[in-house]
């Protein structure tokens, strides 16, 4: 697994409990990096990309930060907030 990747997935822990954390995990998680990497993957090379998710509960925000480095993208920052 992927550093910011192990990272993404503590912080979540951390703010999801109980029944919810699956439903991150699996469906909530890989829709929002799906989304994401299609902004790197359309970003100019050498550009960071910032972006926030919000979740339509209110019950917590993603943040996360990224650069695309020649055709390979890269996330640099995750955050649960």
């Amino acid at each position: 697994m992927e550093p910011w990747m192990e990272r993404f997935t503590k912080q979540l822990e951390e703010k999801v409990t109980g029944d919810k954390i699956a439903h991150y995990q699996t469906v909530i998680m890989p829709q929002v990096i799906a989304d994401f990497m299609k902004m790197l993957n359309d970003t100019p090379a050498g550009q960071i990309v910032r972006e926030e998710y919000r979740m339509e509960d209110s019950s917590l925000t993603i943040r996360l930060e990224g650069k695309r480095i020649g055709n390979r993208c890269e996330i640099t920052k995750t955050e649960v907030v």
